[in-house]
């Protein structure tokens, strides 16, 4: 289990790649049958996240567990640099 704080990379990379897929925590919760409160707390740094919620909502958001490290590894985490590494990935080789 990793525990989480507010702002931990983990909260805030889960939070980015629904973000960037669009999703609201209603939708997330009918795919992954988690309670929308509880992908909020997730997200937000008051739930212990643990591994299987980690791979439950990288199938929800069709993310690899690459982009998920890769997204980690980012300094800072922040939306700037989020928003980024989306732009740079998405017109990269890998894409063509």
């Amino acid at each position: 289990m990793i525990k989480t704080n507010t702002d931990s990379p983990q909260s805030l990379a889960l939070r980015f790649m629904r973000e960037k897929r669009q999703m609201s925590l209603v939708v997330v919760a009918q795919k992954t049958g988690l309670k929308a409160k509880i992908i909020d707390h997730l997200e937000n740094g008051r739930k212990i996240i643990t591994d299987s919620d980690i791979e439950l909502l990288l199938e929800c958001y069709e993310y690899s567990r690459e982009v998920f490290q890769e997204l980690m590894a980012l300094k800072p985490l922040n939306k700037k640099t989020v928003n980024h590494y989306f732009i740079k990935s998405e017109s990269g080789p890998q894409d063509h």
